[in-house]
């Protein structure tokens, strides 16, 4: 293969150069994790809030952390006591939440919630105040013993350990025994 001026294109320093920039960026993607810093969009719940801080070389960034967004963060501490305290189904939640949208507000506007996406917050280990990233591999869940986690408590929690561990499927069914085909084991996506 030829570049545009005819050059024979040189394959293994152009793979050589993008897996260094690979590495580098992963590397980055760690440190602001395991530092408490938000990559990406808030999960349901919270905001993101842009501080600025100071790396050791004296260079000013923008970064975001969460804080809770108290209308959305009430929902999210309600879907745990649901499921932990009360065993109730994704699928039973989802119903619930849906019977009175103005407490409940969905994850997307004008949206409703659903089983999985009731699944998708229960799973969620930020809502338990550390940041995680990796949880996936090429779309795949990654072993949880993979994942890149930060200290505990980085941003305000909205649910402790104990009811975290509690509402994860497989630890709570519904009244009368068995779960819905939404509380397989986790995905942890």
């Amino acid at each position: 293969m030829v570049d545009a001026r005819g050059n024979r294109i040189q394959w293994a320093p152009l793979a050589a150069h993008h897996a260094e920039t690979t590495r580098r960026a992963r590397q980055a993607m760690v440190e602001l994790v395991r530092a408490g810093y938000q990559i990406g969009p808030p999960p349901y719940g919270y905001r993101a809030l842009r501080i600025r801080v100071t790396d050791p070389s004296g260079h000013s960034k923008l970064r975001a952390v969460l804080v809770p967004d108290w209308q959305t963060a009430a929902v999210v501490k309600q879907i745990f006591t649901w499921r932990a305290d009360h065993g109730m189904t994704f699928a039973v939640i989802a119903a619930r939440l849906n019977s009175d949208p103005h407490q409940y507000p969905a994850p997307v506007p004008n949206g409703r919630w659903t089983a999985k996406g009731v699944r998708r917050v229960v799973t969620n280990v930020k809502y338990t105040g550390r940041q995680v990233w990796a949880r996936t591999v090429a779309g795949r869940p990654a072993p949880i013993e993979q994942w890149v986690t930060s200290a505990p408590k980085v941003h305000e929690p909205l649910v402790d350990e104990r009811t975290f561990h509690r509402a994860q499927p497989g630890a709570a069914e519904g009244p009368s025994g068995a779960a819905d085909s939404a509380d397989s084991p986790p995905s942890a996506a």
